[in-house]
């Protein structure tokens, strides 16, 4: 299952040697979960992403407590390894009654390629004045 993952359109960097299994796990054995070599997802995800860490002054929830919330490790058909494609990917947590995510003559600038990141570039966090809506 997780050979055929890593060679989806979106990947860790396996394929081309950049990284391997041991990268992220220990073969044998760890006390962390899936045997991973940091004791969590996302600080095994940091060790390779710093830019991702923070501290942010506005932080968002989901990354905080799991990168695999919306991204899968090890390969996926959608871009970012994410697990589904945008919007459906934040309309998994947040509610469309604000930001319909159907295009509409009103909302299809606002909503171009129905990408919430369009508008909301910095989802990972934000030190930015107005980044509580994480704007550019």
């Amino acid at each position: 299952m997780r050979r055929a993952q890593l060679q989806r359109s979106s990947h860790m960097p396996y394929r081309e040697g950049k990284v391997t299994c041991t990268s992220c796990h220990n073969p044998h054995g760890s006390p962390n979960p899936h045997q991973l070599l940091q004791a969590t997802t996302n600080e095994n995800c940091y060790s390779c992403h710093t830019e991702r860490r923070g501290p942010f002054l506005w932080e968002h929830p989901p990354v905080m407590e799991d990168c695999a919330n919306c991204h899968e490790p090890h390969g996926t058909n959608n871009p970012q390894l994410l697990k589904v494609r945008m919007p459906r990917v934040c309309d998994s947590c947040h509610v469309t009654s604000r930001h319909p995510t159907v295009p509409t003559l009103l909302n299809s600038i606002r909503d171009f390629n129905r990408g919430c990141t369009n508008c909301h570039s910095k989802i990972h966090g934000s030190n930015h004045p107005s980044g509580n809506a994480f704007l550019r």
